[in-house]
């Protein structure tokens, strides 16, 4: 396997965000897989202008420069991708995973992960660059948290607490170093690019799912559990409004949810809030 993501790496301190240090810096941007990583971010984004909480040293927050080589309309399943390997990394010191539409993953419904896709031209690239931000919860536990968050996020050290007896013994209790997790994304991240990338052309060609792109999109349906849902989406610009109703019956090629609505047409979900109403079927 060739290390082209991670084979370098800018390790900062702190820094607002560091998918704006990446666009700030738009030369670091012909490389792909090089990788930033703060031990502090003090301004992290989430989608649609959302704030992520970083918390000193506790967090594992970086940014990877991908250069997929995909029109705009195809990088959306990087945000599914991305999500996929956060959850092959936290499968394997905890349980009751779950993935959300787009990017978000959520242990025992609560979130312990918020991942940023943002696509970039510069005059180099003929195809848009992707800047993957990774903000994941590791050490910590709820009360470290602002108390408007505490009934809704969770970290990868209070779940390996709350679950030891499961997935270890009751006195095999272990705390992950930042380090090492973000080793262990970066592994994984290379693992799942080359796994979809490699037969990228093949599935233009055949203009329908096989090979790579539909695994991992039936993997993301599964980890997901996203599929016979009832949802309400949303518009990220009116958010007040009362939104559509229906149930999710899969994902478009390019990643987008379909959601067959209560008239029993087929809506395509590109961008807004989805608030699931129901249990997961």
């Amino acid at each position: 396997m060739s290390k082209s993501i991670g084979g370098e790496i800018i390790r900062l301190k702190e820094v607002g965000s560091t998918n704006t240090y990446l666009k700030d810096n738009s030369e670091l941007l012909k490389q792909h897989g090089l990788v930033v990583i703060a031990e502090m971010q003090s301004s992290g984004r989430g989608r649609a202008g959302r704030k992520f909480v970083s918390l000193p040293q506790k967090n594992v927050t970086f940014s990877v420069v991908l250069h997929p080589g995909l029109v705009l309309g195809e990088v959306q399943i990087f945000s599914l991708m991305a999500g996929i390997v956060v959850a092959r990394v936290l499968e394997r010191f905890i349980s009751g995973i779950r993935l959300k539409w787009p990017n978000d993953v959520l242990v025992n419904g609560k979130k312990i992960c918020g991942i940023l896709l943002e696509t970039i031209t510069i005059p180099e690239q003929n195809s848009p660059v992707l800047i993957l931000g990774i903000g994941l919860n590791n050490k910590g536990f709820i009360k470290d948290y602002p108390e408007e968050l505490q009934g809704i996020v969770t970290t990868l050290e209070a779940e390996i607490f709350q679950n030891s007896n499961i997935i270890f013994g009751e006195n095999d209790y272990i705390t992950l170093e930042n380090e090492a997790l973000f080793i262990l994304l970066l592994s994984e991240l290379e693992c799942c690019f080359e796994e979809f990338s490699e037969k990228t052309n093949v599935n233009r060609e055949l203009d329908h799912l096989t090979d790579s792109r539909s695994k991992l999109i039936n993997e993301w349906l599964k980890r997901s559990q996203a599929k016979g849902m009832k949802v309400r989406s949303l518009n990220n610009e009116v958010e007040q409004i009362e939104g559509v109703v229906g149930t999710i019956v899969g994902l478009t090629r390019e990643g987008y949810l379909q959601i067959r609505k209560e008239s029993g047409d087929i809506m395509t979900h590109v961008s807004g809030d989805i608030i699931e109403m129901g249990e997961v079927n």
